[in-house]
């Protein structure tokens, strides 16, 4: 067995299973029996569970696995768990890939083996797709620190790579076992980033691959920017998972810094736009202001705030990180609230 796609399962949409799982039974150039596909219903509603078992009558490679409710972590850790073939390749249920990535991947890792390979994507909405490939990769940036930090922070020079997903990669299995890595059960937010840190950290070879093997979709209804008032509980789980990261492998300070800039950016963003300035929120503006408050108070927010470097940062950022460094928290939310009504005009012009 050559690769298993592991595909986690939950109450997705029947046309965009069927898609999924027909863009993997109709690759062309693998042989019978030289991938796998297993895909595991997370305690999905029986509507979901009965597509599933139906497509798997159907479908030669599909192999469904039904379990309770535990969370996207859980599924993906069911998967690689039942796995057997020599790479592991993660798909989500709404996405898809193109006709020949299996036969082009496999190709390409075993003309030049590696732990990891990368590959391009498309980012699919209604009715356009956005090629996201990586013309001309620079070979200094396919290493073990630069792919960890761009993890954790980002990197402009790998701006079309989705380096902290698990899809868009073709993983040595061996790796994964050898490191004893899974998914953190109970994060509900960052699991994947958390995965591939540590999944990175057991890996020593890491290539690209310019090719567009990947369709991504991008669905209107997205649970990102829904109100959250447990926001703060969830974010505060990934980030100390980070920290312990970079305690356990006992990473230098660039990576310190970037877990306290990471602080910094969710203070900045999820924490006020799920939350603090969100129009759910029936909260009175004195008791959010005084929340936020204290939050910026404890450690390591308070770190973070004092140490975050303002040089590289737009005029609304230095605003924003002005405001919280004079605790001027009222006119915080103000400023916040202004700026998400321009983008939302911005979007649903531009949508």
């Amino acid at each position: 067995m050559k690769i298993s796609v592991i595909i986690p399962v939950y109450n997705i949409k029947k046309e965009y299973l069927e898609k999924c799982i027909d863009s993997l039974e109709t690759q062309s150039g693998m042989e019978k029996g030289s991938f796998e596909v297993i895909a595991v219903d997370d305690g999905s509603k029986a509507e979901t569970a009965a597509v599933l078992d139906e497509l798997q009558n159907k479908n030669t490679c599909l192999r469904v696995i039904h379990q309770e409710n535990g969370g996207t972590s859980v599924a993906r850790n069911t998967g690689l768990d039942n796995a057997s073939g020599e790479y592991v390749l993660f798909v989500d249920g709404d996405d898809w890939i193109s006709g020949d990535c299996l036969k082009n991947i496999l190709t390409e890792m075993e003309r030049d083996p590696a732990d990891i390979l990368f590959f391009g994507y498309a980012t699919s909405y209604t009715n356009r797709e956005m090629n996201r490939v990586l013309q001309d990769p620079d070979e200094r940036l396919w290493n073990r620190e630069t792919l960890e930090l761009a993890v954790l922070e980002g990197n402009p020079l790998l701006g079309p790579v989705e380096v902290g997903a698990p899809w868009g990669k073709l993983i040595r299995r061996q790796t994964i076992e050898d490191g004893h890595v899974r998914y953190t059960p109970g994060l509900k937010k960052g699991q994947d980033t958390v995965f591939v840190l540590h999944l990175m950290e057991h890996s020593s070879k890491f290539r690209y691959y310019p090719y567009l093997g990947y369709h991504y979709r991008i669905s209107g209804s997205s649970v990102s920017k829904r109100f959250n008032p447990e926001i703060v509980d969830i974010m505060e789980k990934t980030l100390s998972e980070y920290k312990k990261f970079t305690e356990k492998y006992e990473k230098d300070s660039r990576f310190i810094n970037a877990v306290n800039r990471k602080y910094y950016k969710v203070l900045t963003g999820e924490y006020q736009e799920l939350f603090y300035t969100h129009p759910l929120n029936k909260e009175s503006e004195r008791t959010r202001i005084t929340g936020f408050h204290r939050l910026i108070e404890r450690e390591p927010y308070r770190e973070a705030i004092e140490n975050v470097d303002a040089s590289g940062m737009g005029l609304f950022d230095r605003l924003q990180l002005h405001l919280i460094r004079k605790k001027k928290i009222g006119f915080l939310f103000m400023v916040r609230k202004m700026e998400n009504i321009l983008r939302n005009t911005v979007v649903r012009k531009y949508d």
